[in-house]
Order: C-alpha cells, then sequence, then structure tokens
C-alpha cells in the first residue's frame, strides 16, 4: 500500500460517518464513491460499508465460491453501536437482489424497514437506491432467461412474475421514501444495456453522484472523483470483517484501511 493508504496512520478523531449499503453495484464503484467522498465531506471521515456481489439484506447469499451474511446480520450494526456520536450519512443500495433469490416484496420491505430503523436510531441522514424498473421491463423473454441464468442460477421465478414483484417493491420503496421523508433515486432506462441491473460504464456514475449529492451540503449532484486504477485495486483488495470463501471461513480485522487525513473504512 501507498502512504495514502494505510493502517499506521496516527489515529484522529472522524468528524462524521458515511455508511453505505449494497451489493454488485456498490461494490463496483465503491473507489470512486469513497474517493467521492472523502472529497465531498468534512475529514477525518468515518466510512462504514456492507457490500458485496449478490448480497442479501436478509439472508446469507454466496457468489462465485464466496458467502456473505445478510445486511442485516453482519457485524455493521455492533460497530456502529461500538462507535462515538457521530453526524451520520447513508446510502440504501441494491435492494433488487432479493428479488432474485424469491424473497416475499413484503419481506424485503420488512429488511429495508428495519436497515432504515437502525440509521435512524443514530439520526443518520439516508437515501434510497430504487430498482431500475424501466430498465426490467425492457429485457425480453431470451434475455431474461440467459441473464437470469448467469447472475441467479437458483432463481426459478419466470419473467412475468418477476416484473411484477419488482413492480410492487418498487412502489413499496416509494411509498417508504414518502412516509420516511426520505429520498429515493432510480436510474434511468437508457443508462443501461444489455445487462437491466449494472449501468453501462459511460453512466455508471450518474445514480451515485445523485445520492452523494443529495447527502452533500449543498444538496447538489456533482461529478463523481474518479479513483485511479491503482487505488481501485488497493481499495478492491480490501477485506470484510468475515466471509466464506471455499468452504473456508475468514477475518479481518477493521477498520480495513486509513488514510493520511485521519478517514477510516471498515468493511463488513
Amino acid at each position: 500500500m501507498n502512504a495514502d493508504l494505510s493502517s499506521q496512520i496516527e489515529t484522529r478523531e472522524a468528524r462524521q460517518r458515511v455508511v453505505l449499503l449494497g451489493a454488485s453495484n456498490l461494490s463496483i464503484m465503491f473507489p470512486h464513491v469513497a474517493k467521492t467522498l472523502r472529497a465531498t465531506f468534512a475529514r477525518p471521515l468515518e466510512v462504514v460499508v456492507a457490500k458485496g456481489p449478490g448480497r442479501s439484506y436478509g439472508q446469507e447469499s454466496k457468489f462465485f465460491g464466496k458467502k456473505f451474511s445478510g445486511i442485516l446480520q453482519c457485524g455493521l450494526w455492533a460497530a456502529l453501536q461500538r462507535g462515538p456520536a457521530l453526524k451520520t450519512r447513508a446510502i440504501v443500495a441494491d435492494v433488487g437482489n432479493d428479488l432474485a433469490y424469491e424473497a416475499p416484496v413484503e419481506r424485503i420491505v420488512d429488511w429495508i424497514e428495519r436497515a432504515l430503523d437502525r440509521l435512524a436510531a443514530h439520526d443518520a441522514q439516508t437515501v434510497l437506491n430504487d430498482i431500475p424498473l424501466e430498465a426490467l421491463r425492457g429485457v425480453g423473454a431470451a434475455r431474461y432467461r440467459v441473464l437470469r441464468s448467469m447472475l441467479f442460477p437458483s432463481c426459478t421465478l419466470p419473467r412475468r412474475e418477476m416484473l411484477l414483484r419488482a413492480q410492487r417493491l418498487s412502489e413499496a420503496l416509494r411509498r417508504l421514501s414518502e412516509s420516511r421523508k426520505v429520498a429515493v433515486f432510480s436510474g434511468k432506462s437508457e443508462w443501461y444495456g444489455v445487462d437491466p441491473i449494472h449501468p453501462r460504464r459511460a453512466w455508471a456514475d450518474q445514480i451515485w453522484r445523485q445520492m452523494i449529492g443529495a447527502l452533500a451540503p449543498s444538496r447538489s449532484a456533482a461529478p463523481l472523483t474518479r479513483a485511479t486504477m491503482h487505488e481501485a485495486i488497493e481499495l478492491h483488495s480490501l477485506k470484510p470483517e468475515a466471509w466464506v470463501q471455499l468452504g473456508f471461513r475468514r477475518r479481518a480485522a477493521q477498520p480495513v484501511a486509513r488514510y493520511d487525513d485521519g478517514t477510516t473504512i471498515a468493511l463488513y
């Protein structure tokens, strides 16, 4: 690791905290999101993250031999309880994965409400990421079967049922947004290509700049601060507190990274 990202730098007390919850979209964009947070908010910043490809909010999930607990069951929440009282902001993203695990819509909504309740206990200013409903509707039957077998091979839901559940979930998230006064953001259909879940590279930063902008002091979207290739490799290599890979349980002490400005990153 270079001098900027090290566990040996002297500890400085964080001024505020950002909590990131999500799955593959957060995992893909994490280096750029992390760098943008440092450019946007007063430092030292405590960044607390639960992410991972295919991550579920309420149950164990597996992706190419790597298993993660559900976001609600991970160590992030205990870490928040142990931590100091800080001004907290949060992004709740990648909610739609649990549809592909065939979790009932009512259960998914309950999981998201529980996450929002836990964040509210820390007076977190929170934004919510809606599912890309219009992009999903644009997927034909043949492409749906191919994508389902590649990304979620255990899923047996036919396209029609998946779309019905996706619409119900999106409507429920909108109601949550209204009742809890939480901003909600959704990707536009033109941002997506063959894959209706992950935006094309040219558009991948759009949803994140909107969500981070809604939490920023200026309350306006700003360009993402792009991580260099070296920074991205370092951030993608950071290990979470606990995971299972090829049957072996693994752990890593947190926070897993500390910058020279005192900012820390903890992964769960």
